[in-house]
């Protein structure tokens, strides 16, 4: 699926939330689980949260055009290209894998999916190599989004990104090949290290600070 086509589902569903109300009611429920991670501002916690997970959804997409874009202008397609593939085919999952819901709330978890992904991407590339694919830090807004969604379901769509990350990287994967190698000396000269800085996170941009991670 283009980023085109999830750019416009995503903007569907924001119109229609704006009419509906059914995520903000949804996360109010979830404010105090939420709470305990990050300070929440006084007043109206929900609109806040709702804010947060409506960019957290519409920067899935950009992200992904992002990271193409600098892997094309490097000579990098075939090592990130795959993995921008499996993220963007989450955004074709059917409502009911999603636990129905409305549209916007079947986006928060299609956005976590692809989000948890590239997080997970980064954390084997460090274990294999010693260094992130891109270096973004997802982590605290992943885990908001996971609280939001709400366990045990969260903790389903973790598996499902682990299963994604055996399809990229599994025992045939052979992180010491001089292709391999020779990519990895080259991140730090390309643009996928600009991007990183770019989404390096949102949720402290938004304001949404812990003292736990």
């Amino acid at each position: 699926m283009s980023t085109e086509v999830i750019r416009q589902q995503i903007h569907n569903a924001i119109a229609e939330e704006a009419t509906s109300h059914h995520l903000q009611h949804a996360l109010s429920q979830r404010a105090d689980q939420v709470a305990r991670i990050i300070d929440l501002p006084d007043g109206e916690p929900a609109e806040k949260l709702l804010q947060f997970v409506v960019r957290y959804i519409e920067d899935a997409p950009q992200m992904l055009h992002d990271l193409q874009d600098a892997a094309l202008e490097a000579g990098l397609t075939q090592y990130v290209a795959p993995i921008v593939q499996v993220a963007s085919e989450f955004f074709t999952l059917p409502p009911k894998a999603l636990n129905e819901g409305t549209a916007l709330t079947c986006l928060m978890g299609k956005a976590y999916l692809a989000q948890r992904l590239l997080e997970e991407v980064n954390e084997t590339y460090i274990a294999q190599v010693g260094q992130p694919m891109v270096p973004m830090d997802m982590t605290l807004s992943n885990v908001i989004v996971h609280t939001l969604i709400g366990e045990p379901f969260a903790n389903d769509l973790d598996q499902l990104v682990n299963v994604a990350v055996e399809r990229l990287f599994g025992p045939k994967k052979a992180y010491q090949n001089p292709d391999f190698k020779a990519f990895m000396s080259r991140l730090q000269a390309t643009n996928l290290v600009r991007i990183g800085s770019r989404w390096s996170s949102m949720s402290g941009e938004m304001g949404l600070n812990s003292n736990l991670l």
